[in-house]
C-alpha cells in the first residue's frame, strides 16, 4: 500500500505514494500513526465510520481511504464532494514533484477511476489553469460529474496574473453544454454553476437549459450567443446571477426570472441591460453608463453602481445619474455610487456669480431610498463653487433619505472666501446624518455642508472628516499640510452657534 525507500535513517522524510494518486512527504512514523488510529477505529460500526470520512477534508479522506480496502470501501460510498486544486493535488512541503498540468491531470485520473460513477455528488470543483488542448481531459471530467448528477459544479480555469496578461480567448476551454442535455436529464439536479476562464457556445445543438439552477457564476468567459439561451426554457428558479470580465455586449431576458434576488455585471462592457426581476434585491454594476431595466424592481434593497470613466473630456457623469438610475431604480433603499466628477464652472459658460451649474434634471425620484453613500474623485478647478453644488440636487431627487455619507479625494486648498447664502435651501424633512470625508479641501464641499446644514429640518448629526477615505490615496506631508489648512478654514466659517449641537469637525 505504502512504498518507501531502503536505508534511509529512521525518522527521515519520505515520499509515500497511495494508489489513489496523491503523493506527499511525510516522516516514517506516518504510516505507523494511520495503522495504529485504522486498528483502532476498525471496530466502530461502518455508520460512525461514514460519518467520520463525511467531516474530514477531501485531501485527508482521501489519504484514509488508501488505509485498506475496507477504508477504500467506505470513502468510495460517502464521497459526497470532489475537490481538484492546486491545495488538493500537491502538497506544499514537495518541491520535488513539479506542479504541471500534466501532474495534476493525472492525479485527478487516478482519483476519478476509483469513484463510483452512478454515485450522486453534492459538490464538483475544478480549479487550475487547464487550457482547450486539455479538452479530452477535461470532458471526461465533466463527463462523470454530470453522470453522476452533481448539485454544484465549479470549474475555474484562471491563470495567474501572467497568464492573463499572456493568454488569448482561442486558448479558453470550450463548455460542453450538450453534455448536460442527455436522456438523464442530468441538468435538473445542478443547483449551482461556477464557470471561470471557459468559453461558451450558446447555441450549442441540443442544450435545452438548466431547469433548476439556482446560481450562475460567470468570469472571464467568452460568450458567443445570446446568453439567455443558458436560462431557457425552463430556468424561472435561477435567484443569483454574477457575470465578471466576460465578452458580452447585451444582457436581455424576455422571460419573467420572478425569483432573481441578486445580479452582478461588473466590467463586461455592456451596452443595454433588460432583464424582468420583479423580486430582485440587491443590484451590482460596474460599467460605463448605460440604458438598463430592470422591471420596476419594487423590491430592491441596495445597489451598487460603480461608472467607469465615459471618455469624455471635462466630462462626468452626473447628468446620467440623475436621470437615468431614478427611472431604473426608484425603488432602492441603500444606493452606493462611485464616480469621478469633473469641476469645471467655465466648460458649461457659468458665470462667477452664479452659485450652481445647470444639469439636467428629471421628475423620476428616489421613492424609497433612506441611505446614499458617494465615492466621487474629483477633477478640476479647486475653486469652483457650483460643480459640487450640483450634488444638493439630491436632497430633492431622495424625498425620504435618512443618511447621507459623501467621500472625495484632495487638491490643493485654498479657500479664499465667505459663505454665500444666496443659494435658497430646498426643505428636507428626513436627512438625519451626515459624513463627508475629505471634507475640507475643496471650496465646493465647505459650501455644500453649509447648504445641508440650513436645509435638513432634522439633521442630528453631520461629521466633517478632513482626511481622504477613497482609496488608494497616498497622503503625504504637503497633502497633510492642505488637509490642516483646510480644517482651519471649515472651522472658521462652520463652527457657528446654530450648529454647536449638529456639526462635528474631526
Amino acid at each position: 500500500m505504502v512504498k518507501t525507500n531502503e536505508g534511509l535513517k529512521e525518522g527521515s522524510r519520505k515520499t509515500i505514494k497511495s494508489n489513489n494518486g496523491i503523493g506527499c512527504v511525510e516522516g516514517q512514523n506516518f504510516k505507523r500513526t494511520a495503522e495504529s488510529i485504522s486498528s483502532q477505529l476498525h471496530h466502530l460500526p461502518p455508520d460512525v465510520l461514514r460519518s467520520i470520512l463525511v467531516r474530514l477534508p477531501f485531501r485527508d479522506s482521501c489519504r484514509m481511504g488508501a488505509l485498506s480496502h475496507k477504508w477504500q470501501g467506505l470513502w468510495r460510498q460517502c464521497c459526497s464532494k470532489v475537490i481538484f486544486t492546486k491545495a488538493t493535488m500537491f502538497h506544499s512541503a514537495n518541491t520535488n514533484l513539479r506542479r504541471t498540468r500534466a501532474n495534476f491531470a493525472r492525479r485527478v485520473n487516478n482519483i476519478l477511476k476509483q469513484l463510483c460513477s452512478t454515485a450522486t455528488l453534492n459538490k464538483f470543483v475544478v480549479k487550475f489553469g487547464m487550457r482547450r488542448k486539455h479538452s479530452c481531459l477535461v470532458d471526461r471530467w465533466i463527463q462523470f460529474c454530470a453522470a453522476a448528477k452533481a448539485r454544484h459544479i465549479t470549474l475555474d480555469f484562471t491563470p495567474g496574473m501572467a497568464g492573463l496578461a499572456k493568454g488569448s480567448p482561442d486558448d479558453k476551454y470550450i463548455f460542453p453544454m450538450h453534455v448536460f442535455s442527455g436522456a438523464d436529464r442530468s441538468s435538473a439536479h445542478l443547483k449551482s454553476l461556477y464557470l471561470g476562464y471557459v468559453c461558451l457556445h450558446t447555441a450549442s445543438a441540443g442544450f435545452t437549459g438548466f431547469a433548476n439552477l439556482k446560481k450562475l457564476t460567470l468570469h472571464n468567459v467568452s460568450v458567443t450567443g445570446d446568453l439567455q439561451c443558458l436560462m431557457l426554457p425552463e430556468c424561472a428558479v435561477l435567484e443569483w446571477l454574477s457575470i465578471t470580465c466576460c465578452t458580452l455586449p447585451v444582457l436581455t431576458v424576455c422571460q419573467p426570472l420572478n425569483r432573481l434576488r441578486y445580479l452582478r455585471c461588473n466590467r463586461c462592457s455592456l451596452e443595454k441591460i433588460e432583464l424582468q426581476a420583479p423580486n430582485l434585491a440587491t443590484f451590482d454594476l460596474t460599467n460605463r453608463p448605460i440604458s438598463f431595466a430592470l422591471g420596476g424592481s419594487p423590491r430592491m434593497v441596495e445597489a451598487t453602481i460603480y461608472l467607469l470613466y465615459n471618455g469624455m473630456p471635462n466630462g462626468d457623469n452626473l447628468d446620467y445619474i440623475y436621470t437615468k438610475l431614478p427611472a431604473a431604480l426608484p425603488h432602492v433603499q441603500k444606493l452606493s455610487i462611485t464616480s469621478r466628477l469633473s469641476i469645471y464652472d467655465e466648460v458649461l459658460d457659468v458665470p462667477e456669480s452664479t452659485s450652481l451649474q445647470s444639469f439636467a434634471k428629471t421628475s423620476a425620484r428616489f421613492i424609497n431610498l433612506r441611505h446614499l453613500n458617494l465615492y466621487l474623485p474629483l477633477y478640476g478647478d479647486k475653486s469652483s463653487i457650483g460643480g459640487v453644488l450640483r450634488l444638493s440636487y439630491f436632497l430633492e431627487l431622495a424625498p425620504v433619505l435618512e443618511e447621507l455619507e459623501l467621500h472625495v479625494d484632495c487638491c490643493d486648498a485654498s479657500i479664499q472666501w465667505a459663505l454665500r447664502g444666496d443659494m435658497p435651501p430646498h426643505q428636507h424633512d428626513n436627512l438625519k446624518r451626515v459624513l463627508m470625508s475629505g471634507a475640507c479641501c475643496w471650496e465646493g464641499t465647505i459650501e455644500l455642508a453649509y447648504y445641508i446644514l440650513r436645509s435638513a429640518s432634522k439633521l442630528q448629526c453631520m461629521i466633517m472628516d478632513p482626511m481622504i477615505r477613497i482609496e488608494p490615496c497616498a497622503v503625504d506631508e504637503w497633502i497633510l499640510a492642505d488637509i490642516n489648512k483646510g480644517r482651519k478654514m471649515a472651522k472658521k466659517l462652520l463652527e457657528r452657534e446654530e450648529f454647536k449641537d449638529i456639526l462635528t469637525i474631526l
